[in-house]
């Protein structure tokens, strides 16, 4: 159970490293619990340049990077962050973003890849779509166990992420998750992002 857990948070923070790459932990987060509920991000366009608004605790859920980590880490990849509350600001050029949403593809699939030669789970095969909006896991039916369910966080998280950078709006963006047995083509378990949120709203 607790490798579970453990493959499933490691899954959840893969697309979060990947936008702050090369950023260490810092020292001086701000108290206080963060909000549980996904935080929204928006995109708006000029001619040459993007700006993505990001819920800062969807980036950093533990609080243990500063202002001054997170403006590094864009500056690093080329660009420039802006910390104001709950939120961080990135400016970056359209083929910047296209990037970034190539390389949290890419880092998904490592996640993906991760989960499939885990052992301590039934999972032995995982499609997406390109805009990832649905995820289709194969498992061996005789190993599923209902606690697995857990690892919809490992799919939900970096799908809406992915389609938030991408400029899909807030309300619009959802995630579906199915678990179907490889032989017999049973769907045992099956959920979807906006199902997720209005749970921890309530």
């Amino acid at each position: 159970m607790q490798k579970l857990v453990r493959s499933t948070v490691a899954s959840m923070v893969l697309c979060a490293a990947f936008i702050l790459g090369g950023c260490s932990g810092g020292t001086g987060g701000s108290e206080g619990e963060n909000d549980s509920t996904p935080g929204a991000i928006e995109v708006e366009e000029d001619l040459l340049t993007v700006d993505v608004r990001v819920a800062r605790s969807l980036l950093d859920p533990n609080d243990t990077l500063t202002d001054e980590d997170i403006v590094a880490a864009a500056g690093e990849k080329g660009m420039s962050a802006a910390v104001d509350g709950d939120a961080v600001i990135y400016t970056m050029t359209k083929l910047q973003r296209e990037e970034l949403l190539t390389g949290m593809r890419t880092s998904t699939q490592s996640s993906i890849d991760d989960l499939i030669a885990d052992d301590s789970n039934s999972i032995i095969g995982v499609e997406f779509d390109d805009a990832m909006t649905s995820f289709h896991v194969s498992v061996d039916g005789s190993r599923y166990s209902q606690l697995e369910s857990l690892l919809v966080l490992a799919f939900y998280v970096p799908g809406a992420l992915y389609q938030q950078f991408a400029g899909v709006p807030q309300e619009d963006v959802d995630v579906a998750v199915e678990f179907v047995d490889d032989t017999t083509g049973e769907v045992l378990n099956t959920g979807t992002y906006q199902e997720m949120r209005k749970n921890l709203e309530q």
